[in-house]
């Protein structure tokens, strides 16, 4: 079980058990959204510019980028 929090630029991906950081994650952009963890997957809203906004969806807990959908 993981959860995961924001810290500036940079996202956390933290065990629920023991609270040990086990990924750090940079992300571009302003965050609009999220973080979300729902099973193996990690999600965030951000937008890079006016007109470009993505959805970032990252592995749990290795924190690989698995999709980014631009919405």
């Amino acid at each position: 079980m993981y959860t995961a929090a924001t810290t500036g630029q940079f996202i956390r991906i933290i065990d629920a058990k023991t609270g040990s950081t086990k990924k750090m994650i940079k992300f571009a952009g302003t965050l609009i959204q999220g973080p979300v963890v729902a099973g193996s997957e990690l999600s965030i809203t951000v937008r890079i510019s006016p007109s470009l906004t993505y959805v970032l969806i990252y592995s749990v807990p290795h924190g690989g980028l698995r999709r980014r959908v631009r919405i």
